[in-house]
């Protein structure tokens, strides 16, 4: 093996080519973020031929842009495994994979826009899973605003009819009420029904996928964001984007009030021409009031909700760190820092209020000026004989109509500047962030394996549709060791840090490490003593490649530690804290949770237990407690071990 480097990227060939290089491009996009690695190398190898070849597309475009082809530089030359190091994940390429044209970007495509996270194709993508609910819901929308829209004209007919300008029979009226009567609540609950069913399917498949989002993220995304802000976009935020349905279902609400108003709008210029126009004063008016109100509140709405996001944080911060609040006496410091946030979040939602209430009351207003100017022209016509009495009446029933689907709609704009100000923020937090790309690739195909078994699992992926996770499959082209082969390593060789250098990536000016080189000897205690930021701890945090060094590389037993699977690495490297953490199940849970297998048996906890000296204390607990903190079913069993 032979390893060059002429630039901050240090390149590494494991096997081999036949001919020399001095320039030559790779092109990785699904494996690098559509980024080009460039590297200059000297390579000077003998090897038989493999599988893998520059294909003629390949070598047609490379020519175009190095001026000669690819063979010309090497030949009969092929790449049996090769990875770059560096910053960024390093690309893995298999005896088997081909580079082909169409992976390739061109030029002006390397570094594209960040995708946001939400979208409204994505949003539509998990909707359209249901699609016979959507039917359902739709024919009952219907429904209810045909139920809706009649009763307005069947009570004008009614009207007339007792005055006696209609002779159709009373009874006969009353019926056709009467089923109007009945009809419109079952379409209203069947609709309200099968949208909230959809609704909340749509935001549990997306509020797994932001969690599996955030989880695969690099550990310098959470270095850069508290948890409460992390917390807010699953809680706060992705609440917002639930309102828009769930708030928003009911008869003078969304998709019902949208319908009511086109439908209303139809049958006054049926009725009326005259009359009509002032309803164009009203959607006049309201379309200007409901244009200025979502210009001047979508900052207040963001605002709002980072005020949230503060308090949550501060709370966070203040409970998980008890223990030092205490030993410092932070108490009075905690106190100030809440005051403050709760009064910044109280400003936040009275301006807000103060905004909501302005716009609704102006809306108001143009409805009653328009009822006004309806009753003075409307009832001039009737006096005038113009109009009859009955499609007064129903005008009116109409009106108010409009009255309710309006503010009802300008409510769910309301609804729908929150929800934007709230995917914003989520997509200003992910879009723009590093994904763990050998974490999320191990992940992934650690679930498709177990997909078949672990319906919990199935949510993550959204049927293979629709899915904000869906541009980090790779398709086979990561060359990985299997499970067997880093256990087998991980016990059998050195580990080795060769010419490490780091900086943490929020501090990329200041050297933590600077050229490294240590060795730790298998099978023995290695102890990292130093003064205060020497770098103990970032070793520590190497290791288990919550990071990757800047430069150099971390071997063991002669193998880089960035060719293994990222799980199967976490699976032999453990990590003891001073304090360990406890997550919120039985304690056999969390006993089992570093456990490389997940089908961990009774005993296996139990020896767990025993060799952290733990066994004796937990059997000393009342035995319901055993229960549920073993999680074990047979209690007298577990009394009776050991």
């Amino acid at each position: 093996m032979m390893a060059t480097a002429a630039s901050p990227l240090t390149t590494i060939f494991s096997t081999n080519f036949t001919a020399s290089s001095n320039y030559s491009k790779i092109r990785c996009n699904k494996l690098t973020g559509h980024r080009v690695i460039r590297f200059r190398s000297q390579i000077v190898s003998h090897c038989p031929s493999s599988s893998l070849r520059w294909s003629p597309e390949f070598n047609l475009r490379a020519s175009r842009r190095i001026g000669r082809p690819v063979t010309d530089h090497f030949s009969k030359s092929v790449i049996t495994s090769a990875y770059v190091s560096g910053p960024a994940f390093d690309a893995v390429v298999s005896e088997n994979d081909e580079f082909k044209a169409e992976d390739s970007p061109e030029p002006e495509d390397m570094e594209p826009e960040p995708a946001y996270v939400i979208t409204w194709g994505l949003l539509w993508k998990l909707v359209s899973q249901h699609k016979l609910r959507l039917l359902i819901s739709t024919l009952t929308l219907l429904g209810g605003t045909t139920c809706t829209l009649s009763m307005p004209l069947l009570s004008g007919r009614f009207f007339e009819v007792l005055v006696g300008r209609r002779t159709d029979s009373l009874l006969m009226l009353l019926s056709k009420i009467g089923v109007l009567y009945t009809l419109e609540p079952i379409c209203t609950v069947i609709f309200i029904v099968n949208m909230n069913t959809i609704w909340e399917k749509v935001m549990s498949s997306l509020r797994a996928q932001i969690f599996q989002r955030v989880l695969i993220q690099k550990v310098a995304f959470f270095d850069r964001y508290k948890v409460g802000e992390l917390t807010a976009l699953l809680t706060s935020d992705l609440g917002s984007l639930k309102n828009i349905v769930s708030e928003n279902v009911s008869r003078d609400r969304g998709f019902r009030a949208l319908s009511e108003v086109v439908g209303t709008i139809c049958l006054l210029f049926a009725l009326s021409p005259q009359l009509a126009p002032i309803l164009g004063f009203l959607m006049l008016t309201v379309s200007t009031f409901v244009a200025v109100y979502r210009r001047t509140t979508v900052k207040v709405f963001r605002a709002h909700g980072m005020a949230q996001a503060a308090i949550v944080d501060c709370v966070t911060e203040t409970l998980s760190a008890i223990r030092t609040v205490r030993s410092f006496g932070g108490e009075k410091r905690q106190m100030s820092m809440f005051s403050h946030q709760v009064l910044e979040y109280q400003s936040s939602g009275i301006k807000l209020g103060a905004f909501k209430s302005f716009n609704e009351s102006l809306t108001r207003i143009a409805v009653y000026v328009s009822l006004m100017a309806l009753y003075t022209l409307g009832g001039s016509k009737v006096k005038a004989g113009e109009m009859t009495v009955g499609t007064m009446a129903s005008f009116i029933g109409y009106t108010f109509t409009l009255t309710f689907a309006v503010q009802g709609l300008v409510n769910t704009f309301g609804d729908l500047r929150g929800a934007f100000a709230a995917t914003d923020r989520i997509n200003s937090v992910l879009s723009d962030s590093e994904i763990d790309e050998p974490l999320a690739y191990a992940l992934q195909k650690e679930i498709k394996q177990k997909k078949k078994h672990a319906k919990e699992f199935e949510i993550f992926s959204a049927n293979g549709s629709g899915s904000i996770t869906q541009d980090l499959e790779v398709t086979g082209r990561i060359s990985l060791k299997s499970a067997g082969s880093v256990r087998s390593l991980a016990g059998s060789g050195d580990i080795c840090l060769e010419d490490v250098y780091f900086s943490y990536p929020l501090r990329p000016d200041v050297e933590i490490l600077n050229g490294l080189s240590l060795t730790l000897r298998r099978g023995t205690v290695t102890a990292l003593v130093g003064p205060s930021g020497a770098g103990k701890s970032t070793i520590v945090q190497l290791l288990a490649r919550f990071y990757e060094p800047t430069r150099g590389r971390i071997t063991v037993a002669g193998e880089d530690v960035r060719t293994f699977d990222k799980r199967e690495w976490a699976r032999v490297v453990s990590i003891v804290n001073q304090e360990p953490v406890l997550f919120s199940v039985s304690v056999g849970e969390n006993i089992a949770y570093g456990l490389p297998d997940e089908n961990v048996s009774k005993d296996d906890v139990i020896k767990a237990a025993k060799a952290a000296n733990a066994h004796d204390f937990i059997i000393s607990l009342p035995q319901v407690v055993i229960f549920n903190m073993y999680g074990v079913v047979d209690v007298y069993l577990l009394l009776q071990i050991g």
